[in-house]
């Protein structure tokens, strides 16, 4: 054998004995803690605090009225790594606006776009607000859009 395929070999053997694959991730984390998953969506909470989120978020593309008993709690933008119709961004954004606490998302758009491994897969963005008026709740449901 050659001298060089021995330099190789024992270069490799020492950087899999020396703990290279230790920067990959483990596969034996918690599941509840562990860090792998969509970065897009937030995850749901658990415990007593969650049954406020367990309602129902209206997802629509109207915009939010200039004065009204709101908070703007923050911009979603999701994205599916598999194809799907626009209805599963829809999905995606109501479950990220649950997980910050809200109970609208304002001024969706979903579309088509380029993603990995697919070609094309539904993504979409929105404003997740929560709203603590009961009517302004109900015109904006009025106005369109769905309960996801």
């Amino acid at each position: 054998m050659p001298i060089a395929f021995l330099v190789r070999l024992c270069l490799l053997i020492t950087a899999v004995v020396s703990g290279w694959p230790a920067s990959a991730q483990s596969i034996l984390l918690d599941p509840n803690t562990a860090t792998y998953g969509n970065p897009w969506v937030t995850p749901r909470l658990n415990g007593t605090s969650a049954s406020a989120l367990d309602t129902k978020v209206l997802v629509t593309t109207s915009a939010l009225p200039a004065q009204g008993d709101f908070e703007t709690l923050g911009a979603l933008y999701v994205q599916s790594r598999w194809p799907g119709s626009t209805g599963k961004a829809r999905k995606l954004l109501a479950e990220q606006a649950k997980g910050m606490g809200a109970n609208v998302v304002v001024e969706s758009r979903v579309w088509q776009g380029l993603a990995f491994p697919a070609v094309v897969a539904p993504q979409g963005s929105g404003i997740a607000v929560l709203v603590k008026d009961h009517e302004l709740l109900e015109s904006l449901a009025g106005s369109g859009g769905t309960w996801e």
